[in-house]
C-alpha cells in the first residue's frame, strides 16, 4: 500500500467497502498477540482503531466477574507504555499527518467500564484498542513503511509489558474489588448509607488525585464502629453512617468537606493504593449544590416554596436562570425523582436562605415564601427513604434534625451526638406539611418533520458542557462525572436522549438506564451516533442518574407538566 491513496486502507479491515460479518474479519498476529483494525469514519479514512488481543494466559483466572479490576489493571500499566511511546512519533518539523499519531486511554484511580479495553469472553483475551492514524505523504497517500513500524513498535511494548504483568498486583486488583463489592451489600442488607475504613487517606495534594503527603489515617471512634466480616475469612472496621440524617461539623480546615469529598467518591470502586479503596457510599449517592443560573423546566417547587414572585404557578415552575435557592431546591427535588438515596451536601457551596431559618427571622419575615431545608430534610427519610449528610459549621439548625452528629477535629472523628442531647437545641418551627414529591420527570419530544433526528454537532467543552446543535448543559456542579470520558458518554446518551422521537413514553430516568445500560454492550458506539468522530473519542462509564440530572439542566428541553400528566 505504499504510495497509494489513504481510501486504500479499508482494505486492512474490509475488501468490498461495507461491513462484513465478525467471522471474515481480517486478524493479523505478531508474536504471542493476534490484532485487527476498524475504521471510524470514511471521510478520514486514514484514522483507524488498532485492536489487540491480550491472552487470558497473561492475566490467570480472569473472568467475566472479575473484567472490571482485571481491565483498570492493564489500562493503568499498558496507557503509560504506549502514550509515552507516541511521544517519540512527535516530530514538530513535520505535518501531524506524516508521523503515525495513536494513543491509549488513560485510565485514573478507579474501576469502571471504559471503552478503551474490555473482555472477550468467547475470545477469551482482554481487548485493548489503540487509536490510530495512518502515516500519510501529502495528506492523501499511505506512508505503509512508517505505519508498519509504528503498529510493530506498539504491539512489542505491549508485548514485553504484558509478559513481566505482577501476577500479585493483579491478585491485588480482584480482591480489592471483590472486598469492595461485598461491603455494598453488607452496608445495604444493614440500611447503612457510607462506611470510611480506619486506615484511610482522604486528603488529596493540592487537589490532585494523589495522596497528601503526612495526612492523618481515619480512625473511628468506638461508639461509630462497624466491624464488616468478609469472604476470605478477615474482616474490616470503619466508621458506618446509618441512613438517615448525619450532620459533619467542626472548625475551619477541620477536613469536614475533605469526608465529604471522600464519601462523594465512594460510588465508585478504587484502585489499591489509592487510600480510599474502602470508602464506600450508596452507588445513587449525589453532591448537591446551588447552581445560580441554571434552567428548570416544568418542575413542582412546592416541597421548598409556598409562592412565588409575580403569581408565578409554583406547582409547574420554569426559568432559564434560576436563582441560587431555586437552583438547590430543583436539584434535590429532580434526584429524589430521579431515585438518589443519598444527598451530600455542603453549607460553603449552598444558597444560606434555602439552607436555614433561625427563629429570629421567622419572627421577623412573616411571608417567606422559602420553606428551608431544615423542614423537608427529616421528611426526605421518613417519607421517601432519602438520607442526607450535612457539612454545618456555623448554625445549630441542623442539629435537632440529625441522628448522627460527627465533630472533626484536625481531621479526626470525634462522635457528639450525646453531647448535642445534652445542649436541648430546640426546633426552629413546627414541621410543615407533608409535601408532595415529583415521581414522574418525562421529556417533550422534539417536534419536527423529519424521518429521524440527528445532530450536526455534538461535543464537549472544557470538561463542563455538552453541547447538542442548540441545545447545551453545563454540567459544572454535576460532579460525580468527572473526566472527559465520561463527558463523551454523557453526549453520547444525550444524542440517543433528544433524538428519541418517543422519549415521552417512559419516565426520563428509565430511558436513561436503558441508554446508559447499553452503552457498553453490542455493537459498539457506532450504533449509538451519527457523529462521524463517535469511534475516535473515549468513553466511561456513568450512572443513569448522572444522564437524568444532565437532562434536566439542557437549555432547550422541554418537559412535561407533571400535574397535567398526572390527570
Amino acid at each position: 500500500m505504499q504510495g497509494k491513496s489513504k481510501d486504500n486502507l479499508h482494505w486492512l479491515y474490509n475488501d468490498a467497502y461495507k461491513p462484513i460479518s465478525p467471522e471474515k474479519e481480517k486478524i493479523f498476529s505478531y508474536c504471542s498477540l493476534r490484532f485487527r483494525f476498524a475504521g471510524t469514519n470514511f471521510r478520514n479514512s486514514e484514522k483507524l482503531l488498532l485492536f489487540v488481543e491480550i491472552p487470558a494466559a497473561f492475566v490467570q483466572g480472569i473472568s467475566t466477574n472479575d473484567s472490571i479490576p482485571i481491565e483498570s489493571y492493564l489500562l493503568q500499566i499498558l496507557s503509560p507504555v504506549i502514550n509515552t511511546l507516541s511521544k517519540e512519533y512527535v516530530n514538530e518539523a513535520k505535518g501531524t499527518r506524516e508521523k503515525a499519531q495513536f494513543n491509549a486511554q488513560n485510565a485514573d484511580e478507579r474501576m469502571l467500564r471504559r471503552s478503551g479495553i474490555h473482555y472477550d469472553s468467547e475470545k477469551n483475551s482482554v481487548i485493548l484498542t489503540v487509536h490510530f492514524s495512518v502515516p500519510l505523504v501529502n495528506a492523501l497517500s499511505v506512508n505503509a513503511k512508517a505505519a508498519v513500524r509504528a503498529v510493530k513498535d506498539i504491539l512489542e511494548h505491549i508485548e514485553n509489558t504484558v509478559k513481566s504483568l505482577d501476577t500479585d498486583a493483579i491478585s491485588s486488583y480482584v480482591s480489592c474489588y471483590r472486598r469492595q463489592e461485598q461491603i455494598r451489600s453488607f452496608l445495604k442488607a444493614r440500611d447503612i448509607c457510607a462506611f470510611v475504613a480506619d486506615g484511610s487517606i482522604l486528603p488529596r495534594e493540592n487537589g490532585t488525585k494523589e495522596q497528601m503527603a503526612d495526612a492523618v489515617p481515619f480512625y473511628t471512634p468506638e461508639s461509630l464502629k462497624t466491624l464488616i466480616p468478609l469472604d476470605d475469612g478477615t474482616s474490616i472496621t470503619g466508621m458506618g453512617i446509618k441512613s438517615g440524617v448525619t450532620v459533619i461539623t467542626g472548625g475551619g480546615y477541620s477536613g469536614k468537606s475533605t469526608l465529604l469529598d471522600a464519601i462523594e467518591s465512594g460510588i465508585y470502586n478504587h484502585i489499591p493504593g489509592d487510600g480510599r479503596e474502602y470508602v464506600i457510599a450508596d452507588g445513587s449517592a449525589l453532591k448537591v449544590y446551588a447552581e445560580d443560573g441554571r434552567p428548570v423546566s416544568s418542575l413542582d417547587l412546592s416541597p421548598f416554596f409556598r409562592h412565588l414572585p409575580q403569581g408565578k404557578d409554583v406547582n409547574c415552575f420554569s426559568t432559564l436562570h434560576a436563582s441560587g435557592s431555586v437552583s438547590q431546591a430543583a436539584n434535590i427535588i429532580e434526584a429524589v425523582c430521579g431515585g438518589a438515596g443519598l444527598l451530600l451536601i455542603d453549607e460553603d457551596k449552598s444558597a444560606t436562605n434555602f439552607m436555614i431559618r433561625d427563629r429570629n427571622m421567622r419572627k421577623i419575615v412573616k411571608n417567606e415564601p422559602i420553606i428551608p431545608f431544615t423542614d423537608r430534610v427529616r421528611e426526605l427519610y421518613t417519607e421517601k427513604g432519602v438520607s442526607t449528610i450535612l457539612v454545618i459549621g456555623g448554625s445549630s439548625e441542623y442539629l435537632p434534625c440529625a441522628d448522627s452528629v460527627i465533630l472533626m477535629d484536625d481531621y479526626r472523628v470525634k462522635d457528639i451526638i450525646a453531647e448535642v442531647a445534652d445542649l436541648g437545641v430546640p426546633r426552629g418551627a413546627a414541621w410543615p406539611d407533608r409535601a408532595s414529591w415529583t415521581d414522574s420527570r418525562r421529556l417533550i419530544p422534539k417536534q419536527t418533520a423529519q424521518a429521524f433526528l440527528y445532530f450536526h454537532t455534538v461535543e464537549t467543552e472544557n470538561e463542563k458542557k455538552i453541547i447538542l446543535d442548540d441545545y447545551s448543559a453545563d454540567i459544572t456542579l454535576l460532579t460525580s462525572v468527572r473526566t472527559g470520558d465520561q463527558m463523551n458518554t454523557l453526549a453520547c446518551v444525550m444524542e440517543q436522549v433528544l433524538t428519541d422521537k418517543e422519549i415521552d413514553g417512559d419516565e426520563l430516568i428509565k430511558k436513561a438506564a436503558d441508554m446508559t445500560g447499553s452503552i457498553f454492550s453490542g455493537d459498539g458506539f457506532e450504533s449509538k451516533s451519527l457523529l462521524a468522530d463517535t469511534r475516535f473519542r473515549w468513553y466511561g462509564e456513568i450512572r443513569p442518574l448522572d444522564a437524568f440530572c444532565c437532562a434536566n439542566r439542557m437549555r432547550g428541553l422541554s418537559f412535561k407538566n407533571v400535574n397535567k400528566f398526572r390527570d
